[in-house]
């Protein structure tokens, strides 16, 4: 072997990479949703091990900051911390790399999901106490969807509507809305946190940053129609999505293909991967159309890889003729604000505390509390049998 050769690239070999492009998706398809979504939440942690490592002095300080109670089994203690509780919306700041750093560390801790970063806009909140100053869920609003079925139904939305009169852009979706534990499981926090989604020190940033008044919300829950956002009365349940999209491979997997199609098929994939013109913005669902991509480069049909896990869609309506204005029949400043939404907070507490004590005294009487905190720092360096002893029945808690 010459000296040159030693450092060629190797040869793409298709039928190897094929065979385990379909062995990869056949493994995940054998998973249910819950399993999936923390083996995927497993190689987060485990794709880069030094990394994370590195990261991991950093944990410990991030676990202190979550809000936990003094003694969960004094129950008259609880429910008075639970009476003083004092949640606020902070936003973190804009361009701040170390915020955001920080920020996105706590969600892959606290949240069973992966982290996927979203193109457009993004606006990252924590929900923390005011007495304690501890950190009770975070939030982040992305660029809504261009296509929701049960949302654009409910709206009545043409695709004038949404792009050429620019009403997508008065809409946001919530692509975290996450409470930690154990506030979530014990005192239904995930439904404070949700409808601390909706207060005006969210739809302000909003409005700030962007120029635009955010008029609607939107999001998906993990498991189904039945979610943390049932009954909370600032989210409307909308539906169902169809669960018809094509698994998506692991990392490792899908970068070989990614680098293959952007050399071998550059044209199709500039065009699916541009924003088409006359559409601000950057584009979305960029990875789910390279997928789609590389299932029809493989000779594999999309239709035998679907998930079907179907996710519930909610919807926050702040207006009470926002549909008309998100229609374009009437204008901005004819806009009537809801008034469970303009009481702000005032709503929220009162709403909601009765709530969380009724479910915390419930458990207690029962016997069921769950004290622990759901922090997956320690899954670093695990093996995915191991990951999967230790949280797979937490998954959805």
């Amino acid at each position: 072997m010459g000296f040159d050769s030693f450092f060629d690239e190797p040869k793409f070999d298709f039928d190897a990479e094929r065979k385990k492009f379909i062995n990869n998706l056949d493994f995940l398809k054998s998973m249910s949703v819950q399993e999936q979504t923390l083996y995927k939440k497993w190689q987060e942690f485990n794709a880069d091990v030094y990394s994370m490592t590195q990261k991991a002095s950093k944990f410990s300080k991030i676990e202190k900051s979550i809000w936990t109670p003094t003694d969960i089994n004094n129950k008259e203690q609880t429910i008075k911390e639970i009476e003083s509780l004092e949640p606020y919306v902070e936003m973190t700041e804009q361009g701040n790399s170390e915020q955001n750093e920080v920020w996105t560390l706590v969600r892959r801790l606290i949240h069973t999901m992966e982290f996927t970063a979203n193109p457009g806009r993004n606006v990252k909140f924590y929900v923390k106490d005011k007495v304690t100053k501890k950190i009770l869920g975070i939030i982040c609003l992305g660029s809504d969807v261009t296509s929701l079925g049960a949302r654009d139904t409910f709206i009545g939305w043409t695709k004038d509507n949404k792009f050429k009169d620019g009403k997508l852009k008065h809409t946001s979706i919530g692509t975290t809305i996450c409470c930690a534990q154990p506030l979530g499981f014990n005192f239904l926090g995930g439904k404070l946190v949700a409808a601390m989604v909706t207060s005006s020190v969210v739809r302000d940033a909003w409005k700030k940053l962007y120029g635009q008044t955010l008029v609607g919300l939107s999001t998906t829950s993990l498991y189904g129609i039945h979610s943390m956002y049932n009954s909370i009365p600032l989210w409307k349940t909308l539906g169902s999505s169809s669960g018809k999209i094509a698994l998506k491979p692991d990392d490792v997997t899908y970068d070989v293909w990614h680098q293959w199609l952007k050399e071998n098929q550059s044209e199709e994939y500039l065009k699916q991967t541009t924003q088409k013109e006359g559409v601000a913005g950057p584009p979305t669902g960029v990875k789910q159309k390279v997928i789609n991509m590389i299932f029809r480069a493989v000779g594999v049909k999309a239709s035998t890889y679907m998930h079907g896990f179907k996710r519930g869609i909610f919807y926050a309506d702040i207006y009470e003729n926002g549909k008309e204005f998100l229609r374009g029949e009437i204008e901005e400043k004819d806009l009537k604000m809801k008034q469970k939404y303009s009481e702000d907070s005032d709503y929220i507490m009162k709403w909601w505390k009765p709530k969380a004590i009724k479910r915390y005294t419930k458990l207690f009487d029962d016997g069921r509390l769950k004290p622990e905190k759901l922090f997956y720092g320690d899954i670093v360096g695990k093996t995915w049998e191991e990951t999967k002893e230790m949280y797979l029945s937490e998954v959805g808690r």
